[in-house]
């Protein structure tokens, strides 16, 4: 059984965290998007009055976000990720998993509807080094919101850094090869497969992910360059940050596919231990138009491309693993976030 032991809020949602029987503290969520026309918007990026935001957020029948950790803590060490520093304590299974998404579905009796649930499971954790009980769960999560008579049409995302060996003889391949496979047969394409890239220099890439030796760009290219892809292409997620390349150039020379990939560029979040790093973020709401400029040699290149900014309200020290990490911060959290404490 998961205890809820603290919910605290976002402009846009809640971050719920919840104790395991063995007294591990794991985070789940439950947030709405800011509509295309709101992040058009440089007031609404820039806005730090949380109430102004709230008008251009995204119904919850027409989209809702959703993510659960898939772990204890995580068993790698990624240099801007706040859930590094915890301790890592192994993986969660099927049922505690499916728990936080039970939990979240009944603190949210008020959401009886959505054409798109999209649930991530990577808030804390690895999916990959997890990965029958991650995809065991995906498939079931028809039975989960039918049992609490919820209509909803679900988007599950699976977001991984493709460790080149994920235990008990699993390789990175066969992870692509499983994802996709549940992604075509199970969802008809309806999978979100987000691939954590964040540079395209593999050393850098290396050092980013706390020296995890993870698949590189060329391999993951070319094997899903393998798979037939319908509906929603894979997502290579890259991170942009300050001295950190991420080369269109040398991705189209690998292979890059417009029909089977996108390229998702995000700002990073200013996290603790970006912060002990020395990382920044290369874009955000104040110079967003430097995000466009990268955005468009992508496009250029006939690539498709997603772009977003954080809004200024929503950078409130509520990354992953930053309200379990809060007595180790001392009073960060507090002082940085604009949240409330149920």
């Amino acid at each position: 059984m998961i205890e809820i032991t603290n919910v605290y809020y976002l402009p846009s949602g809640r971050v719920f965290v919840g104790k395991t029987e063995d007294g591990y503290k794991i985070e789940f969520t439950e947030m709405r998007d800011v509509s295309v026309d709101g992040k058009l918007h440089a007031n609404v990026r820039e806005e730090t009055e949380t109430s102004k935001i709230w008008p251009h957020l995204v119904s919850y029948e027409d989209k809702w976000l959703l993510t659960v950790s898939t772990q204890k803590g995580c068993s790698f060490n990624c240099k801007f990720c706040d859930v590094a520093p915890l301790d890592f304590k192994g993986n969660l299974t099927s049922n505690e998993i499916a728990e936080q998404i039970q939990l979240l579905l009944a603190n949210t009796l008020y959401v009886k509807k959505s054409n798109k649930v999209k649930i991530g499971f990577a808030r804390m954790g690895e999916p990959a080094i997890n990965l029958y009980n991650v995809l065991y769960v995906i498939k079931n999560l028809d039975i989960i919101s039918e049992r609490l008579e919820r209509d909803f049409k679900w988007l599950p995302c699976f977001n991984s850094i493709l460790p080149r060996n994920c235990g008990n003889g699993i390789t990175g391949q066969d992870v692509i090869r499983e994802v996709i496979n549940i992604k075509e047969n199970d969802y008809n394409g309806y999978l979100h497969f987000q691939i954590s890239c964040n540079s395209t220099d593999e050393n850098i890439r290396k050092q980013l992910f706390g020296g995890a030796n993870v698949l590189t760009l060329e391999e993951i290219i070319d094997e899903i360059n393998k798979y037939n892809i319908t509906n929603r292409t894979v997502t290579l997620n890259f991170i942009v940050m300050k001295d950190i390349p991420v080369d269109v150039n040398h991705l189209m020379k690998l292979g890059l596919n417009p029909e089977k990939f996108t390229v998702k560029l995000i700002p990073l979040n200013k996290t603790n231990n970006a912060q002990k790093n020395n990382l920044e973020t290369y874009a955000n709401y104040s110079n967003y138009e430097d995000l466009v400029k990268l955005a468009e040699q992508f496009e250029y290149n006939g690539i498709p491309v997603v772009y977003d900014a954080i809004a200024k309200c929503e950078e409130a020290g509520l990354c992953c693993g930053q309200l379990v990490n809060a007595n180790k911060w001392g009073n960060y959290v507090w002082k940085k976030a604009n949240i409330y404490y149920y």
